[in-house]
């Protein structure tokens, strides 16, 4: 399963969480020539948002492959523009 930025995933235990990015972390990279030695992956993902973007203290982490056997399927996509409280 590939997880796509901006996407709001079910979550075995935490319903819905939206996915902010999956980043590549490495040991060693040479930007010259774009590419490294890389030591993991993770994906950046927040359980409390609204129009504006994540809560600044609720961003979280986790290793993709670990993420994965968690999340289900996408919902829906976030557009930046959602209301949470039902106005419009």
């Amino acid at each position: 399963m590939n997880l796509t930025e901006n996407t709001i995933y079910s979550h075995d235990e935490l319903e819905e969480v939206l996915v902010l990015g999956v980043h590549h972390i490495f040991e060693t990279y040479d930007p010259d020539a774009g590419d490294g030695d890389l030591r993991s992956r993770v994906v950046r993902y927040t359980v409390d948002w609204d129009e504006y973007g994540p809560m600044p203290t609720s961003v979280r982490t986790a290793p993709v492959e670990e993420f994965r056997t968690v999340v289900g399927d996408a919902v829906r996509t976030w557009d930046g523009g959602e209301c949470t409280n039902g106005d419009a």
